[in-house]
């Protein structure tokens, strides 16, 4: 049972706020089984300048990556991306809030490990 908890804990992380109503959080697994099933949630504060959010899972042999276009204030707060069938390695996730100027926002990095399932 401590086993399964440590291998699917969550962590939640917030940005400094860079200004007023700039942040972001992000919900992520540190340690997961291969194949992974990664599942990266965001929250983000409503802002007019708020124009997307983009979400990278990168070791040396895996590069993935997604966006969702934000509506400024019209935008929902809670993001969900998914990257299926992670191989075993190291991951760094970068989570970053993109403004109307096309200008990072916010940044929250984190690591993943991907371990291979043993038989």
């Amino acid at each position: 049972m401590r086993i399964s908890g440590l291998l699917f804990g969550l962590l939640i992380l917030a940005s400094p706020s860079l200004g007023a109503g700039e942040w972001l959080a992000v919900q992520a697994p540190t340690v997961m089984l291969a194949p992974g099933h990664l599942v990266v949630q965001t929250v983000v504060e409503p802002d007019p300048a708020n124009r997307a959010i983009q979400v990278t899972a990168e070791s040396p042999d895996s590069y993935h990556s997604s966006e969702v276009q934000l509506d400024g204030n019209a935008a929902p707060r809670r993001n969900t991306f998914e990257f299926k069938d992670l191989p075993s390695g190291t991951y760094e996730i970068h989570a970053v809030l993109v403004g109307s100027n096309g200008q990072q926002r916010a940044l929250v990095v984190r690591k993943l490990e991907v371990i291979a399932h043993a038989r």
